[in-house]
């Protein structure tokens, strides 16, 4: 999925060249989440706090923004990040996994990827000089986004028990590709642009919830300084267990307009 991702952030800005009506906007960056969940079977659950310690984590990020100014053309914008982490921590209750039972000293890992694919619609209003104590100010454009978010997720969690080794590993796979509604707001004012926007649906067999939130400011000609708030999360049924997994945090980063 990265080098589908990284083949798209060399290809594009050439073709770009040729058409004068698409903006392109890569980004690069790191996401600095927290992590949370459960996971839930007949046997109880376990919480990835308290019982396996996960807390804070990072992971790289990198995102291409793609403006066709067409009235009816839609825009794209694809994100991509991929967290691995790992810890060693004490249980101190039984504890099911898959197929595995554990009560003491384990070790475990997560593997967790997200693609966003949003195809979607701007509309814009854009604002005007306003006279205020006889100084000119410019009021800001103000865009409303409605698309489809086509989200790829996927996670793997293994754990082992590193005390009695005649134990055998257990571990969870959980795929999701799912097309949810994408909901967005922006706000542009001179070298600045405030966004926030929204992708969820709410399934019998699968929960999704994203957002973010933040704030673009053009420190040079097509250079971009960004910071934001990130959430995704997701509930997924795997055979005996349901997975509740979120990870929340900042990004920081920077962009180029092409």
């Amino acid at each position: 999925m990265l080098r589908l991702l990284l083949f798209f952030l060399v290809l594009i800005p050439l073709y770009v060249q040729a058409q004068s009506t698409i903006d392109i906007k890569p980004e690069i960056g790191i996401f600095l989440p927290e992590i949370k969940g459960t996971i839930k079977n007949t046997q109880g659950s376990s919480d990835f706090q308290e019982d396996y310690q996960y807390e804070k984590s990072k992971a790289s990020f990198f995102s291409l923004d793609i403006d066709i100014d067409k009235k009816y053309i839609p825009n794209l914008y694809i994100s991509y990040f991929n967290l691995k982490t790992n810890t060693n921590s004490n249980v101190t209750k039984p504890v099911r996994v898959a197929d595995g039972d554990f009560n003491s000293s384990v070790s475990t890992y997560i593997d967790y990827s997200i693609i966003n694919s949003v195809i979607y619609k701007d509309f814009m209003r854009k604002g005007h000089l306003k006279s205020i104590f006889g100084y000119q100010f410019y009021t800001g454009d103000l865009e409303l986004d409605i698309g489809i978010n086509l989200k790829i997720i996927k996670w793997n969690f293994e754990i082992e028990d590193k005390v009695d080794v005649t134990k055998s590993s257990s571990w969870i796979n959980a795929g999701l590709i799912i097309p949810i509604p994408h909901l967005g707001i922006k706000y542009y004012l001179y070298d600045f642009s405030i966004y926030s926007n929204i992708s969820a649906l709410s399934l019998s067999e699968a929960k999704l919830l994203s957002y973010r939130m933040g704030i673009d400011y053009r420190i040079v000609d097509s250079v971009y300084l960004n910071a934001s708030y990130l959430y995704e999360s997701f509930e997924a049924i795997e055979e005996n267990d349901t997975i509740n997994f979120t990870t929340a945090g900042y990004k920081f980063s920077f962009k180029y307009k092409f």
